[in-house]
């Protein structure tokens, strides 16, 4: 594990709470590499008992100059405007990851579907 792995992961965790607090986010959704290290979190947890926190859908680069980019995929419920959602996790994900490493980040927001079941958020 390099030394920047145990912030990436801290950062993530931070961006995924941020994400999922914000009103019609339903979840976050894992690209392909993001579902392999899901399963293989998942399969660990099992094997070990011990938690594993759920960060799927955040990808987290730190780059050599300092600075941060995160992407996070988002599933939006039907009755919240898309836009919204993504600027609102964009704010959100912003103001955590800077309250607690003090680097602005590079965020990308991605909705990448749109929930059709009835939620109430």
């Amino acid at each position: 594990m390099s030394q920047a792995e145990p912030e990436m992961q801290r950062i993530a965790e931070v961006a995924a709470a941020a994400a999922r607090a914000v009103p019609g986010v339903i979840r976050l959704q894992p690209g392909l590499v993001g579902l392999v290290k899901q399963i293989a979190a998942q399969a660990w947890q099992r094997g070990t008992g011990k938690p594993v926190v759920d960060v799927a859908g955040v990808d987290v680069d730190l780059h050599p100059e300092g600075s941060v980019r995160i992407d996070v995929r988002v599933v939006s419920a039907l009755n919240h405007h898309a836009t919204d959602v993504g600027a609102d996790v964009h704010t959100a994900i912003t103001a955590a990851v800077e309250a607690t490493t003090g680097e602005i980040p590079h965020v990308r927001v991605r909705i990448v579907e749109i929930d059709l079941e009835p939620h109430h958020l």
